[in-house]
């Protein structure tokens, strides 16, 4: 989890993202050096170059073209960085240009689908270039926790299930675009509903009760206790939901490493019935 929050409709300088995050200053895809995150910025500009990035009439897909202006586009740098952002535990994080180097933030996204289509490059040459799909993250966890919750009968019962949720195959395969869909949301936001869940309304990291009372229905937050360097994708056993506070501390603190390596072997000890469950 990034280690600050962007508001959705503020604005913000571009410059200063990178000063906090790293990343390309010049490319629209653009992955932190810092942080689990892949920023894209898109803009009016690129329709000369065959780019169209627009939601659709919801306001719950958005279609965002690869980078590249001249020839076929690839799945290289950041095309690559963006089709394997969930398998890598990378968020994606969209932005609009505005003026004056400003960005508006409008949502986190999680890719459902690409396809490749036609379409004429910088030098008027006709290529492929990639079209993601992706999903509004604020929607996507609406839809799957309403439709998790229709599926609970007991704590146990849920806790396992979205363990098995968490756990699922996202690879592409043979799968249909609304396949992939169901599979790569429902299990994306399983693994955050799986940590607040075992959690069970305290924070792994400092063990006292969740500090306030959340819409949402929790105020922890999920933290990724491994880069991805370290920690390989994203794994039920690579999150803690922990209370503001302790996330600050671990991002922040002057002991914020000392302090996460703590809560990892808290969560491994944590999660040792469940391993054993799983191999039985």
């Amino acid at each position: 989890m990034w280690s600050i929050k962007f508001v959705p409709g503020e604005y913000y300088k571009r410059s200063e993202i990178h000063d906090q995050f790293g990343g390309n200053r010049q490319r629209g895809i653009s992955a932190s050096a810092k942080e689990p995150v892949i920023f894209i910025f898109s803009g009016a500009s690129g329709a000369q170059y065959g780019y169209s990035d627009d939601w659709n009439e919801e306001k719950t897909l958005f279609m965002y073209t690869g980078e590249g202006q001249i020839g076929d586009q690839v799945f290289s740098m950041g095309n690559k960085a963006l089709r394997d952002h969930v398998n890598n535990s990378k968020d994606v994080l969209l932005f609009h240009h505005s003026k004056n180097g400003l960005y508006r933030f409008d949502d986190q996204l999680t890719l459902i689908g690409y396809e490749t289509k036609q379409s004429l490059d910088r030098e008027g040459n006709m290529r492929e270039v990639i079209q993601f799909v992706f999903e509004s993250s604020s929607y996507l966890t609406r839809s799957v926790e309403e439709e998790l919750e229709g599926n609970k009968l007991t704590y146990d019962r849920s806790l396992d299930e979205l363990k098995e949720l968490a756990l699922q195959d996202t690879s592409n395969g043979h799968d249909s675009v609304q396949m992939k869909r169901v599979k790569v949301r429902k299990r994306s936001e399983a693994i955050k509903l799986y940590a607040r869940a075992r959690a069970d309304g305290t924070c792994e990291a400092c063990e006292q009760p969740e500090p306030f009372e959340a819409k949402s229905g929790s105020s922890l937050e999920v933290h990724h206790m491994y880069r991805l360097s370290d920690g390989g994708p994203d794994h039920p056993e690579h999150v803690a939901a922990i209370c503001p506070n302790c996330h600050a501390r671990i991002h922040r603190g002057v002991d914020g490493m000392e302090y996460n390596e703590t809560l990892i072997e808290r969560i491994l000890d944590k999660e040792d019935p469940f391993r054993m469950k799983y191999i039985h």
